[in-house]
């Protein structure tokens, strides 16, 4: 028997707890299309409008919104109701001209940050990167895009993206100031004191000071924010 391939639809009760709904009010909630974001780490652009902004009470009312263009993701239209919003995005409300960055709360789960005019700088965490022809190095960052980057980065850098290209590169090292996004100490910031780097059979380790007190996680859950 041929796979059947996943589901295209997603229970509210069986919804990730990233996605931080409300679990009864209906039995089904927009499922994200896969790609850009991982499913534990993105939600719908209609179910963000929704639930989150509250800007349209039903997803007819979400789904018009989006087909007419009136919804930026990262400075271009989105036109599919299902399209994935995960960190590091930039939500554009066209005809109020509001925008919200897509940022963790308590436990990693999905917030949206409103932003002043002028703001519009995004910090995202350096993936993976390759060579492609002609020498060119290529980044993967976590919000899905590929860019072109000649200068010196290494994964689980960070890298700051302003009208559209890289301003600047926050490496992941000693004394840096990061934020931890996922677990139970997001979305605590503070400095990172040690660097206890992994094995074939162990992740690497950051310890991290905070005002909190001080605590060890894995590197796939901090995000670089500052040198």
């Amino acid at each position: 028997m041929g796979s059947k391939g996943g589901s295209k639809h997603m229970k509210r009760l069986a919804s990730p707890n990233y996605m931080k709904l409300e679990r009864k009010q209906s039995k089904f909630i927009l499922k994200p299309m896969p790609g850009r974001h991982t499913l534990d780490s993105s939600v719908a652009l209609a179910t963000f409008l929704i639930e989150k902004l509250g800007v349209a009470k039903t997803a007819a009312e979400a789904r018009n919104a989006i087909i007419n263009g009136k919804v930026e993701i990262n400075g271009r239209v989105r036109k599919n109701q299902k399209y994935p919003i995960g960190l590091g995005d930039v939500v554009k409300l066209i005809p109020s001209d509001e925008s919200y960055l897509i940022t963790v709360g308590k436990y990693g789960t999905f917030e949206g940050k409103k932003l002043g005019k002028g703001e519009g700088k995004r910090t995202l965490k350096v993936l993976g990167k390759y060579i492609m022809k002609g020498k060119k190095q290529m980044i993967r960052l976590n919000n899905g895009n590929i860019v072109h980057f000649d200068k010196e980065v290494s994964v689980n850098d960070s890298v700051i993206i302003e009208n559209r290209k890289i301003s600047k590169v926050l490496r992941l090292e000693k004394g840096a100031h990061c934020m931890v996004m996922k677990g139970v100490h997001a979305p605590e910031v503070g400095k990172i004191s040690e660097i206890k780097q992994g094995t074939a059979l162990r992740d690497t380790t950051i310890k991290i000071e905070s005002k909190e007190g001080s605590f060890e996680t894995i590197v796939d859950n901090i995000l670089v924010i500052g040198a």
